[in-house]
């Protein structure tokens, strides 16, 4: 069994061999973006509200939500911010410049049921 023409022998396909280009759409972005934030907030995406825009070629992204409810509350989002940014590029390919969040509110950890 041969892997075909455009193979490099280790098994990946070198960039330029396969023509054709891929797009990822903004709601794809989008839902990435919201995914990403979720996840480094520690609160449900369904919470999160996300918009991207293009600021000077690079993407802008706008996380409005609340955040896990811990000591410090401000420091944890400058650094959710820097996090999201960095993550999104790396899963999207694409530079991020910015991402500003903005926060509506905590979320606690649910403690047991008292009866």
């Amino acid at each position: 069994m041969t892997a075909g023409p455009a193979s490099t022998g280790s098994g990946s396909v070198p960039a330029g061999a396969v023509p054709g280009r891929v797009e990822i759409t903004a709601r794809a972005l989008t839902a990435l973006a919201r995914a990403a934030a979720a996840e480094r907030l520690r609160v449900p995406a369904k919470r999160l509200r996300v918009g991207i825009d293009d600021e000077q070629g690079s993407l802008a992204l706008d996380v409005t939500g609340p955040i896990r409810d811990q000591p410090d509350i401000v420091r944890a989002a400058a650094s959710a911010a820097d996090d999201i940014k960095q993550r999104v590029s790396e899963l999207a390919g694409r530079r991020v410049g910015r991402t500003h969040i903005e926060l509506t509110g905590l979320v606690r950890e649910h403690e047991g049921r008292v009866r």
